[in-house]
């Protein structure tokens, strides 16, 4: 694997270790495998006991997923070291890749600063320094951002109240929103205005809804989309623009999706696979796709799937996990998404019509649990993610930055972090990710990004008690 040592630790191992050793594994958890066949030689934490570390990414048979994964599975005979393919399979060997990969990433975050700030408050990027203002606060997790042409923030929060923030003032609540079933990770979603606001006043809202559908005698919901109008403090003029079947509800409390992106007259947005995972290449249901409509909730007649019998004609693309991010490349008119991987395998997509992008055929990730999904991270017909993360940084809502205030930002995505409370930023060439950094971390969990009409960049970022705080980035004074 690593070097001769390693290949004669694993090697040593398998000798010394009880012929029914592997008939004890039992569940296949990916800590009880590398706890059984490698800690022994590799420590317990991967940093090295009899043999060499795991974690210091210094690798000298090759260093790539399947270099790896072909080290364990076939060994290294003339130097020692036996193959592991018939006893471990290759779902449980790509297994012990991503958490070999995690360890690492884990062990190299926590060797850097916790927070790139200064006693003065500044944080310090390669490219730009910059301080945090905050702007407006909530009692709970604020789950998207808008701009009023007032200057105003109009923000979801999720357990379904919808704000409008002006910087100064005590924030005035929206009344009049539709019903919204608070489960798990549902609530009160995106909101965003239409480009054409000054004009027509419309507000879009996605939020989870309940009808009254059951699955296996539980209630169920789905992901629904509206749009309306604010007048006054009053939410008017509901028209339902996206409205699953009852009968594709599902009972799960988790990976409702959302955002919205606007296009050419065009509404996109995104559905999560709704804890139903195999669901998310069904055609026929909503989960796990991400859908086209007018703006208006018309169904475009040049829908990848239109005319498909059983589909559903409003899916633009499929084999999603769970997004939350979606925006565009204002320099392409690209439209680029992230979602939620598993344990590992968060991953940033350029979407196209009609594609499959993999999930759960294919991922990058494995069950929270350390129980394999699938050995493969690729097959035909299957879109590959332009960037992703292991371990799991558990992306949330991006933005690609078009402000002024930042001039060697501009055009870059950035990528929000919720349990790695990391604030990334991609730089993109040619529709190929070519950097990431971490900008920000340490602050809270990042919810949403948004580009403000002054330049700035805002966040939503939670504290432990989930409590929401919009901050302004600024440029640091010299």
């Amino acid at each position: 694997m690593k070097n001769l040592r390693i290949a004669f630790a694993f090697s040593t191992l398998a000798l010394v270790a009880p012929s029914h050793s592997q008939n004890r594994i039992g569940t296949g958890m990916v800590d009880e495998l590398y706890q059984q066949y490698c800690a022994s030689c590799h420590g317990q934490d991967l940093a090295g006991g009899s043999s060499v570390s795991l974690i210091d990414e210094d690798w000298k048979y090759g260093s790539s997923n399947a270099e790896i994964a072909r080290a364990i599975r076939d060994g290294f005979p003339d130097l020692g070291m036996i193959g592991f393919g018939d006893s471990l399979g290759d779902e449980r060997i790509r297994s012990l890749v991503i958490y070999i990969r995690e360890k690492a990433a884990l062990a190299k975050s926590a060797s850097r600063t916790p927070r790139q700030v200064s006693s003065e408050g500044v944080f310090t990027s390669s490219l730009h320094s910059f301080s945090l203002e905050k702007v407006g606060q909530a009692a709970g997790i604020i789950w998207s951002m808008d701009f009023m042409p007032d200057g105003g923030i109009i923000a979801t929060q999720r357990d379904g109240k919808l704000w409008i923030f002006q910087e100064g003032e005590q924030p005035e609540q929206i009344t009049g929103i539709p019903e919204i079933w608070q489960r798990g990770q549902g609530g009160l979603l995106e909101v965003a205005l239409h480009p054409d606001y000054a004009e027509n006043q419309w507000v879009y809202l996605s939020y989870s809804e309940s009808v009254g559908g059951k699955e296996r005698g539980r209630t169920a919901g789905m992901t629904a989309v509206v749009r309306g109008r604010v007048h006054g403090n009053k939410w008017v003029d509901q028209e339902n623009l996206f409205n699953a079947p009852v009968e594709t509800h599902t009972s799960a409390g988790t990976h409702f999706g959302s955002r919205f992106v606007f296009k050419d007259g065009y509404l996109y947005f995104a559905i999560g696979d709704r804890g139903r995972q195999n669901q998310a290449q069904d055609l026929s249901l909503p989960n796990g796709k991400i859908h086209r409509l007018h703006d208006d909730g018309r169904i475009p007649a040049d829908n990848p799937f239109v005319d498909k019998e059983d589909a559903m004609p409003s899916i633009w693309s499929y084999g999603h996990r769970n997004p939350q991010g979606l925006d565009l490349n204002p320099a392409t008119g690209e439209l680029w998404e992230t979602e939620h991987g598993p344990r590992g395998g968060d991953e940033t997509n350029l979407i196209h019509k009609g594609l499959n992008y993999g999930w759960p055929e294919i991922t990058y990730g494995m069950n929270y649990n350390g129980l394999p999904i699938t050995d493969r991270t690729e097959a035909e017909g299957m879109e590959q993610p332009k960037h992703y993360w292991v371990p799991s940084i558990s992306v949330c809502g991006i933005d690609f930055y078009e402000g002024d205030l930042f001039p060697s930002w501009k055009g870059d995505l950035f990528v929000t972090g919720l349990a790695s409370q990391q604030l990334h930023r991609l730089r993109i060439e040619n529709g190929e990710v070519t950097s990431d950094e971490i900008v920000l971390k340490g602050v809270g969990r990042l919810r949403d990004i948004a580009n403000g009409p002054d330049g700035s960049l805002y966040l939503s970022v939670e504290d432990a008690s989930r409590h929401g705080t919009i901050y302004r980035l600024r440029p640091a004074k010299n």
